[in-house]
């Protein structure tokens, strides 16, 4: 793949998540799927996650996106959404989330590509405010997983849960921090984690090959970022993964040995929200006071494709209006 070149300095002016109200606990599962107390979350760290009842994922989106925009004044010039779990062809969530909210931005578009898409997301609206000029982006992942779960396979019936996550983003004119990326896509193995709409709508996962294409290449991605960044693991404030297995994270670190109380998780919660698990991290991170004034805020996930992404950003908060900035500079990456 051809290096994506850039710099753009932004703003994250707002974020906001939403999680439905219905919680269900490992012994719910545990109990249909015949296992033994305590074997989720040994296997994955997981202990509850939330399944909608009657949302959908533009209520779902639309509640994450009103939390990102409520502290600001400004109109969104570009709404992009992501999902995997898309209702309808067309119209595209992104246009029906700006006629809900009222806002008519220049553009409004879907993306989907798995449990990376945020970060492919974030990639897609800084390439095209710069191309565009245009000022800012509301950029939204919005999951509703449960509806897809095959509770008859306890590999994928255990990980999932419902959710959405969003981010406000606008240009600033400061020119001193720095992003810096590494994507790319293992079409070979794309399906090993798949939905597909004409056999059954559910999803399946060949959970070992996944588990060792995320250790494997995510360790690789997160030093290569590291290294573009020109920083060490000591000098990174945070890391925010993909929140997907437990165990996955723990195979990761066994080689990065990122502290413990560096790694922002929410999985115990929530479980595997795909697209949604950074961007609700990164809002309830913010919300809790977590993410300081010039953190360094390692983003990295991994899904289907097979796909992966790392994003490092310099977290900044203003005093005048309590937002973050980071400057990107993407390099691109293949094997």
């Amino acid at each position: 793949m051809d290096s994506l070149k850039g710099g753009i300095v932004l703003r994250i002016i707002g974020t906001g998540s939403y999680l439905p109200d219905n919680i269900v606990e490992n012994s719910e599962l545990e109990d249909k799927l015949n296992l033994e107390r305590g074997w989720i979350e040994k296997r994955t760290g997981i202990k509850e996650r939330r399944f909608a009842t009657d949302e959908t994922p533009l209520e779902l989106a639309l509640r994450a996106a009103e939390e990102a925009l409520k502290d600001s004044k400004k109109k969104p010039q570009i709404v992009i959404v992501h999902s995997s779990t898309i209702e309808n062809g067309f119209p595209s969530i992104a246009s029906m989330v700006s006629k809900e909210l009222g806002l008519n931005p220049f553009l409004a578009y879907d993306v989907v590509s798995g449990c990376t898409g945020f970060l492919h997301t974030l990639i897609s609206a800084i390439s095209v405010m710069q191309n565009l000029k245009l000022d800012n982006v509301l950029m939204i992942a919005t999951e509703l997983l449960s509806k897809h779960i095959d509770f008859t396979d306890r590999d994928t019936a255990i990980l999932f849960g419902d959710g959405a996550g969003a981010l406000f983003v606008e240009r600033d004119s400061s020119d001193e921090f720095i992003l810096a990326s590494d994507f790319g896509t293992d079409v070979k193995k794309a399906e090993d984690l798949t939905i597909d709409n004409m056999t059954g709508n559910v999803i399946r996962m060949n959970g070992r090959e996944v588990f060792r294409f995320a250790v494997r290449t995510l360790g690789k991605s997160i030093l290569k970022v590291l290294a573009a960044a020109n920083i060490t693991i000591d000098e990174l404030d945070y890391f925010i993964p993909h929140q997907s297995n437990a165990r996955i994270i723990a195979s990761v670190n066994r080689e990065l040995k990122i502290p413990e109380e560096k790694i922002i998780s929410y999985i115990s919660s929530y479980g595997n929200t795909a697209s949604a698990s950074i961007p609700i991290a990164i809002d309830k991170a913010a919300k809790e006071g977590k993410l300081k004034e010039g953190n360094r805020v390692l983003l990295s996930g991994y899904g289907a494709g097979l796909s992966w992404s790392s994003i490092l950003i310099d977290w900044r908060n203003r005093k005048e209006d309590k937002s973050c900035i980071l400057e990107s500079v993407f390099q691109g990456y293949s094997e």
